[in-house]
């Protein structure tokens, strides 16, 4: 069954992308040397990633003269994608002479982009073109954010490069360098004692009693004992230690909501609460169906009673920061699985229900009830049932996520009147490693 390619973000919304950023080494002095041979050899090997980039379910958005950015929906399938190209072209200059070659890098981000009409922008895809820009010639280097993702999908051999200053990017971007073939270790050779004519010496056992075979087992499952002991308490006082600085780090995410409107926060609840009314009589569904793109629209109703308001702003970048949330949940859910699902529970009642839901290679939502998996869409989830998804997915996730999901999952719990969302946020974490 072949594979569909992602669709592309809508031309004036933002969302959470994998971007891949191509270009050509040394491509200028290719073309000075022969440029019809050169211009050949560019457009087989942009043949040839447009093929394996649908292949991975990614999109071509734009050439930039000898590179290609693309985009994907899966950070794990924007990694396999590269290392499918680089593998390709490595096989293929084996085959082929020298001057018949091209060598490209790769660079992979993830983060946040804007497409307009005629382009794509955003901190994602500068990040990524200063990573290409770091790779060695035929290598791929990806950032951290996408290593974090993709560590435990793929097999990959890597070397940390650590943080780099990248071209106008104002801060210093953790690198990492994916190795084509895994490099083999030799195991160090094993000490044996010889005699004076080169041969093994006899091994003998000393000749023990059966009181004193006792006395030695007795004494070793003492030790045993000991150290199971040590260790399970050295492990607990860790976890509860690593639970709180955990816990710490992201009330300090939750404590940083910019305030890009400048407005205080009760302002900021006191609207969004009169846009929901507003929502709701004129019998609109958008909320409830998650319907983003309806939701800005409406935003831009010059007849709104708040346009060109501080109102405006606020719902909009409310808004906004709901959409990167869903752009994240739909990529990170995909590292559970039908054997593995995220376990979470609901945020209120007496008895909350367990949820088992994850995406699946299809990036379709499903749902795990009793001894059923049923295929769900995003919209028949109620706000408060996606609530307990979002909080027990942030609290689960190892790294701690970005700043900007965070932000997202506070959005949401401001845009659906949701404080059970928040007070998870605020504790959950801290008793995850708890016994």
């Amino acid at each position: 069954m072949a594979s569909v390619p992602s669709t592309p973000p809508i031309p004036g919304q933002r969302t959470l992308a994998a971007i891949v950023f191509t270009d050509v080494v040394g491509f200028s002095a290719h073309m000075q040397k022969d440029e019809e041979t050169t211009l050949r050899l560019l457009k087989q090997d942009f043949d040839t990633m447009r093929e394996l980039c649908t292949q991975h379910e990614g999109s071509v958005l734009k050439t930039t003269g000898d590179g290609l950015l693309m985009y994907y929906a899966s950070a794990v399938q924007a990694v396999a994608s590269a290392l499918a190209i680089q593998r390709t072209f490595a096989e293929l200059a084996k085959s082929r002479p020298a001057d018949k070659n091209l060598l490209h890098r790769v660079g992979i981000h993830l983060g946040d982009v804007f497409v307009d009409k005629e382009d794509v922008m955003g901190d994602g895809v500068n990040i990524a073109a200063r990573l290409q820009a770091e790779a060695e010639p035929g290598g791929i280097c990806i950032s951290q954010t996408v290593y974090h993702v993709v560590r435990n999908k793929l097999a990959l051999q890597v070397t940390r490069l650590g943080p780099r200053e990248l071209k106008n990017i104002s801060q210093a971007i953790p690198i990492y360098k994916l190795l084509l073939k895994a490099q083999s270790i030799e195991e160090a050779a094993k000490n044996k004692p010889f005699t004076d004519d080169g041969s093994s010496p006899p091994m003998t056992a000393p000749r023990l009693t059966h009181r004193s075979w006792l006395v030695i087992i007795t004494v070793l499952l003492s030790l045993l004992v000991g150290l199971l002991a040590m260790r399970g308490w050295t492990r607990h006082k860790l976890a509860v230690a690593r639970a709180e600085r955990e816990q710490a780090a992201l009330n300090t995410l939750m404590q940083e909501e910019p305030a890009e409107t400048g407005l205080p926060r009760q302002r900021v609840t006191r609207t969004i609460a009169e846009w929901r009314t507003e929502l709701k009589n004129k019998r609109s569904r958008a909320l409830e169906n998650y319907d983003f793109a309806a939701l800005a629209q409406d935003l831009k109703d010059p007849e709104s009673p708040t346009a060109d308001e501080p109102e405006t702003r606020i719902r909009a970048q409310v808004l906004q920061r709901t959409q990167v949330l869903f752009g994240w949940m739909t990529t990170h859910l995909q590292k559970y699985n039908q054997e593995r699902p995220l376990v979470v529970r609901e945020l209120t009642g007496t008895s909350p229900k367990e949820i088992r839901i994850y995406v699946g290679p299809d990036r379709r939502l499903y749902y795990k009830e009793g001894g059923a998996t049923r295929q769900r869409n995003w919209h028949e989830l109620k706000p408060p049932v996606l609530a307990a998804i979002v909080a027990g997915a942030i609290v689960q996730a190892d790294p701690l996520p970005p700043r900007e999901v965070v932000q997202g999952a506070l959005a949401f719990a401001t845009l659906y009147n949701l404080p059970e969302l928040r007070a998870a946020l605020a504790q959950g974490r801290g008793q995850r490693f708890r016994p």
